[in-house]
């Protein structure tokens, strides 16, 4: 166990020393003999109790007990006094003392008071440590809360984000979060660099992040950290590498961001790709369409000319009206025919108008 830190605070020499025999081997023990050294010692080191005389030759006892309670209540203070009347232990206790010893005393009565209070002392400083652990856990899982929540509210952003840029704002939004100066890559067709506010990114951030974007998922380098996937990377310029636990967290935070920013890029791909092919086979419907209409035009005026001209042919090939009935009943038969592939063309072009209504109300 730690040793603890006594002050002896009297005018008789006799007195000091012999606290200093009998105490040194299990405290830490200091010796003041006036108000003015202990006062000037105050200012830059604390004990954990006090033997605290009460009639010194500069300044009374109790009075600087009462000076101490109002700034170092954690200080326990024991008066040892030759003054052993009920006015004395009553002021004594009024001015925050926690026991009080008579002079002359036992050796074996001071060193019992001394250790209970000692004692007393260890479980104050036990419970103020837990009570400062258990404090810094709730604020660590506070920040770490709170920094999840950027990230969850980041996920829910990027979802709306339809293009590179609008998803790289989002991301630098985040980082600002965790005070992270960053810049960002995105390679698809070609690499993409993003920066801040719209800033220019160096030459050399390029080019570290092409060099380094196939180093594995993680790469530190001094106070600088590139995460990479397969079509992002950025690069983290300011590293917490000094802050363990800081460092270890934002490690596990971007570990989680670059695969969310990859999968958002790949669905912004896709999404670009698709658009594209909806407005390819639009176009295409559209042609199609167009080269149904001429044709089934220059199909109808086809079958048209040929029933005049067979029914104006009639008299010339001088056939006899039985003839003539049954020749134009085979016209009239193979034109009604016709007549259906017609109707399957209109058919056809009514489909591709459907198809052409569904492509458009997708790409709005």
């Amino acid at each position: 166990m730690e040793k603890l830190t006594i002050w002896v605070v009297d005018d008789d020499k006799d007195y000091g020393e012999l606290m200093s025999e009998v105490l040194t081997d299990d405290y830490h023990l200091r010796v003041y003999e006036n108000a003015k050294d202990y006062e000037a010692a105050l200012l830059d080191s604390h004990p954990d109790i006090i033997l605290m005389d009460i009639n010194l030759p500069d300044k009374d006892g109790v009075t600087l007990c009462q000076e101490l309670q109002g700034h170092q209540s954690n200080i326990a203070v024991v008066f040892v006094s030759g003054m052993n009347t009920l006015e004395e232990r009553v002021r004594s206790y009024d001015a925050g003392g926690v026991d009080f010893v008579a002079k002359p005393f036992e050796i074996k009565e001071l060193l019992f008071k001394v250790s209970a209070v000692a004692s007393y002392q260890q479980k104050q400083k036990s419970l103020m440590h837990a009570e400062n652990m258990s404090r810094n856990m709730a604020f660590q899982s506070m920040t770490e809360s709170a920094q999840y929540g950027y990230v969850m509210q980041f996920f829910r952003q990027f979802f709306l984000c339809n293009d590179y840029q609008s998803l790289a704002d989002a991301f630098f939004d985040l980082m600002a979060q965790f005070s992270l100066n960053t810049c960002l890559e995105i390679v698809t067709d070609k690499p993409e660099y993003f920066a801040p506010a719209g800033m220019p990114i160096s030459p050399i951030e390029t080019n570290i992040l092409e060099l380094l974007d196939k180093q594995g998922r993680l790469y530190d380098f001094g106070n600088r950290t590139v995460c990479s996937d397969k079509h992002v990377s950025f690069l983290i310029k300011n590293m917490p590498m000094n802050d363990e636990v800081l460092y270890g967290r934002i490690r596990d935070v971007i570990a989680v961001v670059v695969e969310g920013v990859e999968a958002r890029v790949m669905d912004i791909r896709r999404e670009k790709a698709m658009s594209k092919a909806i407005i390819d086979i639009k176009m295409l419907l559209k042609q199609l369409g167009k080269s149904i209409s001429e044709n089934d035009e220059k199909f109808h005026q086809a079958l048209q000319k040929i029933n005049a001209d067979i029914h104006s042919s009639f008299h010339v090939l001088d056939m006899s009206e039985e003839q003539e009935d049954y020749f134009a009943s085979i016209v009239k038969k193979n034109l009604k025919q016709a007549n259906s592939a017609q109707d399957a063309f209109l058919h056809l072009q009514r489909s591709l108008n459907t198809v052409m209504s569904v492509l458009e109300t997708t790409s709005d």
